[in-house]
């Protein structure tokens, strides 16, 4: 039996880029599938392996990507960080999961704001600037379409495919409203990544944890797309390099920080982002999906935003609750005391 992994995914994709990256980490065995659920344009040819590799998982719901396929039970699965956590049951080697609970919980928060909050800042810089949502759309057309069609076979994909993503901006907070509260936090997320490479190579030690994937996701993403480029040749640089290590770490060997050195890591303005930003915002989240409401209003760093409310995002805040409730008495005392630090107003408890 073919003991390799499939992970379908786009390059368009901060999620698939994820779990790309981790599985290169980790040293299993997978083929890289390019392959989308519904971007195909009606009209346009499909590209044979393409058009096969989406029609396999078309059955995979939620109809999302990245899907991967368990070899060892042929089974699909999508939804990176429960895949990310699969792959750890089945694969004891090269962990990606701190052996600190502190670090362990830290890690958790920070994976999951990437997923839900961080993943914002490349949909707006890629498709709020015209140039931008051009550009890319283009290259994820030409991946998808496989090769071989004209320049306006895929200029009218890439077309279609920047208006669905441009359609869906409301829906992901990424409005000209909550524009200045991203911007800003982007330029945090910058500087703590270049303070970052003066201290260690990744953000909890000299090896990587789950949370350095979920930031790599976007962190790729604003890397290739020239407005956000700009923005972080200029202020960070060091993000390339860190994006460079982590791109292809399966030759990366490590050890992880002490707990005590959190508060004097560039980490630490990470988990600052966490505890002003999006614990508050998955408590208005649930709220407003408890009462009911479609949106919710909020405020953080001094700008004002409104936002959709999910019910996926009270899942994500419960499970936040759960790894909390998990932790020993003496390491809830250490995650209190470094969130409450962060400038943390939310009880997570």
């Amino acid at each position: 039996m073919d003991e390799r992994y499939r992970l379908f995914g786009s390059i368009g994709s901060p999620y698939a880029l994820k779990l790309r990256a981790l599985l290169r980490y980790r040293r299993i065995p997978f083929d890289w599938v390019p392959a989308s659920l519904d971007w195909m344009v009606d009209g346009l040819p499909k590209e044979p392996a393409s058009a096969a590799a989406s029609a396999e998982i078309a059955h995979v719901r939620p109809p999302v990507i990245p899907v991967l396929w368990f070899p060892q039970d042929q089974t699909f699965q999508n939804d990176s960080t429960p895949i990310a956590h699969e792959l750890e049951r089945r694969h004891a080697t090269r962990s990606v999961l701190p052996d600190d609970p502190v670090l362990a919980f830290l890690s958790f928060l920070l994976e999951d704001m990437a997923d839900e909050w961080i993943v914002k800042l490349p949909f707006q810089y890629r498709w709020g600037v015209e140039q931008n949502a051009s550009f890319k759309s283009r290259i994820v057309a030409a991946e998808l379409l496989g090769g071989g069609f004209d320049e306006q076979v895929q200029l009218k994909a890439g077309r279609h495919f920047a208006r669905r993503q441009q359609g869906r901006m409301p829906l992901v907070g990424c409005t000209p409203e909550n524009a200045p509260l991203i911007e800003e936090v982007y330029r945090r997320v910058l500087d703590a990544m270049q303070h970052l490479q003066g201290t260690s190579l990744f953000f909890f030690g000299s090896r990587p944890a789950l949370a350095d994937f979920g930031w790599y996701g976007s962190l790729a993403s604003l890397a290739t797309d020239p407005t956000s480029a700009k923005i972080m040749a200029e202020r960070a640089p060091a993000t390339f390099q860190w994006l460079q290590a982590l791109d292809d770490a399966s030759g990366v060997e490590g050890q992880w920080i002490d707990r005590e050195q959190i508060e004097t890591s560039p980490v630490f303005r990470l988990v600052e982002l966490a505890a002003q930003i999006y614990l508050p915002y998955l408590v208005a989240n649930e709220s407003a999906v408890e009462a009911g409401e479609k949106t919710f209003t909020g405020e953080a760093l001094g700008h004002r935003y409104t936002q959709t409310a999910f019910k996926y995002q009270v899942k994500c805040l419960r499970e936040i609750r759960r790894e909390y409730s998990s932790l020993d008495d003496r390491s809830k005392a250490a995650v209190d005391r470094l969130l409450a630090r962060a400038g943390c107003q939310t009880a997570i408890a």
